[in-house]
């Protein structure tokens, strides 16, 4: 089955993603980890100077045009399915979730396989 425009666009971006935060020390372990209550794009693991080695939860949002501001595009809702995933991610993987430093986050892409345009990256408190 052939992807459509935006499904195109937005697995892109999530390639574009996955090289950055390996360019930053991120070791990615799993992608696109689905449940019914919500998906996770992107799962590793990376060194964080204040919590040592951090399991992270990333979500992806790509803009090809001018749709809107990716970063508002992960609303409450959304935040908690990703929230749900991570704990299903957890207990079907035996994480401990007491004694493992966990962060959410998300990476904005903004561009097309035509032109990258921008990249950010940030922390999400759940």
């Amino acid at each position: 089955m052939s992807q459509t425009k935006k499904q195109e666009i937005g697995a892109w971006g999530e390639e574009i993603a996955v090289r950055m935060l390996r360019d930053k020390g991120y070791d990615i372990v799993d992608r696109n980890f689905e449940i019914r209550e919500g998906e996770i794009d992107i799962i590793a693991w990376h060194g964080k100077p204040y919590f040592g080695n951090t399991l992270c939860f990333i979500e992806v949002k790509t803009r090809g045009g001018e749709q809107g501001s990716a970063e508002r595009a992960t609303g409450k809702e959304k935040l908690g399915n990703i929230k749900q995933a991570a704990i299903a991610y957890c207990l079907r993987h035996n994480i401990n979730r007491e004694t493992t430093a966990i962060q959410f986050e998300q990476v904005s892409i903004y561009g097309s396989p035509k032109g990258l345009k921008d990249v950010k990256h940030y922390e999400i408190p759940i």
